[in-house]
């Protein structure tokens, strides 16, 4: 109701003011000379443009008001040479363009939100089994029995792909889905450790060199297991890590030769975020013999932490395309040319 007694207002105020200059060019229409009634019409003609720019104006859609000077001043040009009916052009324009718009390049150019993964659709997937358990066990609205029975079959699954979301279950609002997170974690960490703990046995009764490389190699290995399945968080991963390190050293200050212990000393490096150490190590694996494919993936690691790309894009294309493994192909055509 506002904006139409402001409309109707400024409708008003406009005859007037078109009267008003209708009324000043009108003893003109049958001639004038500069000694007549020419510069005072004039004058009144370009004070009635004016107001018939500012009401006008109003009337505009607000995207066709700005900018201000401009818009008042194109409006002020043509109520003034256009006396009574310039400003009508302006008003006709607007309201056909407002009845039959111009179709945009852009029109069909949206932004949209980033989607989000909805888990209770997962059950509709009819492949990747493992990605529906982790789904299921995630999604707190699922009946509880439904994600106990998921969490039980997830069991089989290497700690590797499930370490991480095993211990987000450890929050879990379900008791029992708490606890065989919990002990699935703890099982899998007993058994690497009692393995551990054997082992450092025979390592105080070992008699000759070769028995104490073969068991310090083996600690390496066990302890790189802890890491290698997310089995170690914090200050016990540092830990894990130093022994991890520690062992494989003592392996290699009975035999250097060995191209594993080296390859091992290199990834925990790049556990630890020491680039250039890991490239020196795998370089040294890979003189002593270590197939060069499987070097590939940890070299271009260390590289990439090192910011040498053009390095990493030569590595990556050193693989090609057919004898990558599945898991790698998305790496391969990132890198690629």
């Amino acid at each position: 109701m506002r904006r139409a007694a402001q409309t109707c207002g400024a409708l008003l105020a406009m005859a007037a003011v078109a009267l008003a200059q209708g009324c000043a060019i009108w003893p003109l229409a049958a001639g004038a000379t500069t000694q007549g009634p020419l510069l005072p019409a004039m004058l009144l003609n370009a004070v009635c443009g004016a107001l018939q720019a500012v009401l006008f104006r109003l009337m505009l859609p607000r995207r066709y008001r700005e900018p201000r000077g401009f818009t008042l001043l194109f409006l002020w040009l043509f109520c003034t040479f256009v006396p009574v009916a310039g400003g009508l052009v302006p008003l006709v324009s607007c309201a056909w363009a407002a009845c039959f718009p111009a179709k945009r390049s852009d029109e069909d150019v949206q932004q949209v939100s980033a989607p989000e993964f909805v888990t209770y659709l997962m059950s509709r997937v009819s492949h990747g089994g493992g990605a529906r358990l982790q789904a299921r066990l995630v999604n707190t609205q699922v009946n509880a029995s439904d994600r106990l029975s998921a969490l039980v079959a997830i069991q089989s699954m290497p700690t590797r792909t499930t370490g991480t979301l095993l211990r987000d279950l450890l929050a879990d609002p379900i008791e029992d889905v708490r606890l065989i997170a919990y002990g699935t974690l703890d099982q899998a960490e007993n058994d690497v450790m009692q393995k551990i703990f054997r082992t450092a046995q025979e390592l105080d009764v070992a008699q000759s060199d070769s028995e104490r490389h073969a068991i310090n190699r083996q600690l390496a290995e066990l302890y790189f297991e802890l890491i290698y399945q997310n089995l170690v968080q914090g200050a016990v991963y540092t830990h894990t890590l130093e022994q991890a390190d520690r062992y494989a050293r003592a392996a290699l200050e009975i035999n250097d030769a060995d191209a594993a212990l080296w390859l091992i000393r290199g990834r925990l490096a790049l556990a630890h975020g020491a680039a250039d150490e890991a490239a020196r190590y795998m370089a040294r694996a890979q003189a002593l013999g270590f197939p060069h494919e499987r070097l590939v993936p940890w070299l271009a690691e260390a590289a990439y932490l090192q910011r040498d790309y053009p390095r990493v894009a030569e590595l990556i294309a050193s693989l090609g395309h057919a004898s990558v493994l599945p898991m790698l192909k998305p790496v391969v055509r990132y890198w690629s040319p």
